[in-house]
């Protein structure tokens, strides 16, 4: 079961009206769009986009019965601004991004998000299995050591970069890397001491740069943030929870930008789960809620 993180302080700091336009870019389940509906109501629009398809549907399913107009798009929230355009949706009333990953896509998905189960390194959030699509595969057994030391470093934050990258050079030279496990062995390989402990599994760092590389995460949610704030009504709030310190720093920078420029308001500087959120829901652990208003 997917749980919707930080739900409450969410749905309180985005202050939501009967009959107001709300985006959720990261629709996924549907978790936090079935309060977003109640909240908004019949009279109410919901906007909602994911890059999967098979998700897209269940949250379908999942909203049936709350109220709200539903507008439900495939697609990546880099591209919301033609999304809306071609949805018929002028302006937004409040919007949130929610740049965690849903239970279905690290359980169930199949594509290698998980470093519990031995799956095909694909990591691909969209669910296409176009052969142009870049993928996990492509990188791991492609791309030169510097590019892999590059990605694990800078998008995983992992200090251990440069070891790892090698060890996954030498290890494909006896053969492709095609699955989660393989790849897992030869990262606890290489962190040696370092691989067999610790609060964090020693994988963690490296699913994490590849996953960003994949599917650009980073340029995508400053192009979707943009995106967002043009469209979004004098007024209008945006929540945005994340998971990692890159895409904090994102969100902070743009918070300083547009408040230096006299255009945003604060209306929640960093709020992270409870104690009890976190016991029910370990995922939620590194979540951070930041909240904003467009005042000009």
């Amino acid at each position: 079961m997917h749980i919707p993180v930080l739900l409450q302080p969410t749905i309180e700091k985005l202050d939501l009206r009967a009959g107001e336009t709300v985006l959720d870019a990261t629709l996924g389940l549907g978790g936090h769009a079935k309060t977003i509906c109640e909240k908004i109501g019949p009279t109410g629009i919901l906007v909602g986009l994911d890059q999967d398809s098979e998700t897209l549907e269940m949250a379908r399913q999942n909203l049936e019965t709350y109220p709200a107009k539903k507008i439900l798009k495939v697609g990546n929230f880099r591209y919301l601004t033609d999304i809306l355009q071609k949805a018929g949706i002028a302006q937004i009333d409040a919007v949130l991004f929610d740049l965690g990953f849903n239970s279905f896509q690290m359980d169930q998905s199949g594509r290698g998000f998980t470093f519990q189960k031995d799956e095909p390194l694909l990591m691909t959030l969209s669910g296409e299995s176009q052969s142009e699509i870049l993928t996990a595969f492509e990188i791991v057994n492609n791309w030169s050591v510097e590019s892999l030391t590059d990605i694990i470093y800078g998008y995983g934050e992992e200090r251990s970069a440069k070891k790892i990258a090698a060890a996954i050079v030498a290890a494909r030279e006896e053969g492709e890397i095609k699955t989660t496990f393989q790849l897992v062995e030869i990262i606890k390989k290489a962190l040696g001491v370092k691989g067999k402990g610790g609060r964090i599994h020693p994988a963690t760092k490296t699913f994490q740069a590849l996953r960003i590389t994949v599917n650009d995460e980073l340029g995508a949610f400053k192009e979707g943030l943009s995106g967002a704030w043009d469209k979004l009504a004098l007024g209008g709030r945006i929540a945005v929870i994340t998971f990692h310190s890159l895409e904090a720093r994102l969100v902070k920078d743009f918070i300083r930008a547009k408040k230096e420029m006299g255009k945003l308001e604060l209306l929640a500087k960093m709020i992270k789960p409870d104690r009890k959120e976190v016991l029910a829901n370990p995922r939620s652990r590194s979540a951070q809620l930041r909240v904003f208003k467009k005042i000009n």
